[in-house]
């Protein structure tokens, strides 16, 4: 899908365009006297209109999508995302290939309004029914050119390729999370990880279990022992500036299927457990749109990936286990392996000379009774580091709540 920013006078040909409407406001001048006098019309007749995310669809050529935008001054990059996502998911079902997208940057600024459009437009061009046995219902929209419509076009190129590197790296991570634990293995994620470190100029490298075992990494590999996939530990690094060190460490935790081990788990939602290499997912995700940006940083992302299964060989309650660091571990509840795999993942970043170090993962269910759905617990030091990560986050939509370490 290709992004261009235009003028409204720029527009031409479109097959749809998709119009925010804040509340209260009329439609943009632009668009013809009778689209404008059908929008009043709805506006009149329907008070929901405006509803947050709600659509409505003039079927006129071309094809208009009125997406509530809510109230304004209170649009936010989150908000932006959605707008632009519920809109495009609107033209799923119609044959439309070239769609205009009026940009609604209200008081966040057209950057900031211009990046996170084009990241819900390519948010809403991905779905998670990719082994339905219908062509149909996993079929995806033809949209291949978006138009991103604004009075300042002129240098937003900038913000349209951030939008596109995160959305892409974001559907990515998705699409990596949603596969199943048959066709996601360690080797498989390695793979994958490897095709996107290449198309983003990305150094990597995938140590085995012998490489791991020279390393001293017994905590990581005391997981993989129960199953016969080979483990993989993912080695990514962006080099943006001159100098050693990276400014940055990011360490996902990878169990690319959890049944909990020897401690297993209840049978019941044992199947998302396909999921629990979704922090993997998102720092390989994440190195991959570091890479596309050339953002002028170090940074080295890392993702132990194994499965955690109980077999024969598998890890027993109550053994023991030296991790990279020299520390030794008991092992009391094999279901927790998820800060076995990362303690070692983040004593290979300490020792590359990570300065920061930031750890992704599915970990534990405990954190979604403390904190909801909507929210991950975040843990950290020095207090102004764990500040700066929140409200980084928060910027961009991700909520994160600081939980204390003791």
């Amino acid at each position: 899908m290709r992004f261009r920013a235009v003028r409204p006078t720029q527009v031409g040909k479109v097959d749809a365009i998709i119009v925010p409407l804040f509340a209260g406001a009329q439609p943009p001048a632009w668009l013809s006297r009778a689209t404008r006098s059908a929008i009043a019309r709805l506006v009149k007749e329907e008070q929901g209109v405006t509803r947050l995310y709600g659509i409505n669809t003039l079927h006129e050529e071309p094809r208009v999508v009125i997406v509530g935008a809510g109230k304004p001054g209170q649009l936010d990059a989150e908000r932006a995302r959605n707008i632009a996502s519920a809109g495009v998911r609107a033209l799923w079902r119609a044959s439309v290939r070239k769609v205009a997208i009026v940009v609604a940057a209200d008081s966040i600024g057209e950057e900031r309004a211009v990046a996170a459009m084009v990241e819900g437009a390519i948010y809403a061009m991905w779905r998670p029914e990719v082994y339905r046995t219908r062509e149909e219902e996993r079929r995806l929209p033809n949209i291949d050119q978006v138009l991103v419509v604004t009075e300042k076009a002129a240098g937003l190129q900038s913000a349209i390729d951030r939008g596109v590197a995160t959305g892409e790296a974001t559907n990515a991570a998705r699409s990596m999370a949603n596969e199943p634990a048959n066709r996601m293995t360690p080797t498989h994620l390695a793979e994958a990880a490897r095709e996107l470190a290449k198309e983003a100029g990305v150094r990597i490298e995938v140590l085995d279990a012998d490489k791991c075992r020279a390393l001293g990494m017994g905590s990581y590999l005391s997981v993989a022992q129960g199953s016969h996939e080979p483990p993989r530990f993912i080695v990514m690094r962006h080099r943006g500036r001159s100098g050693s060190g990276y400014d940055l460490g990011l360490v996902g935790k990878g169990i690319t299927f959890d049944s909990g081990g020897i401690s297993i788990k209840p049978a019941d939602n044992m199947h998302h457990m396909k999921a629990d290499m979704t922090g993997a997912a998102s720092v390989v995700a994440a190195l991959a749109a570091i890479g596309k940006l050339g953002l002028k940083v170090n940074v080295i992302g890392i993702a132990p990936c194994t499965e955690n299964l109980p077999g024969g060989g598998a890890t027993k309650p109550g053994d023991v286990f030296t991790a990279m660091s020299g520390r030794t571990v008991e092992v009391t509840n094999t279901d927790a392996e998820g800060r076995l795999v990362l303690v070692d993942g983040i004593t290979y970043a300490q020792r590359e000379g990570a300065k920061r170090v930031v750890d992704v993962a599915t970990l534990t269910g405990a954190i979604a009774v403390g904190l909801g759905e909507h929210f991950s617990g975040l843990f950290g030091k020095p207090d102004a580091f764990v500040e700066f990560v929140r409200a980084t986050a928060s910027a961009v939509g991700d909520r994160m709540w600081p939980m204390p370490l003791t």
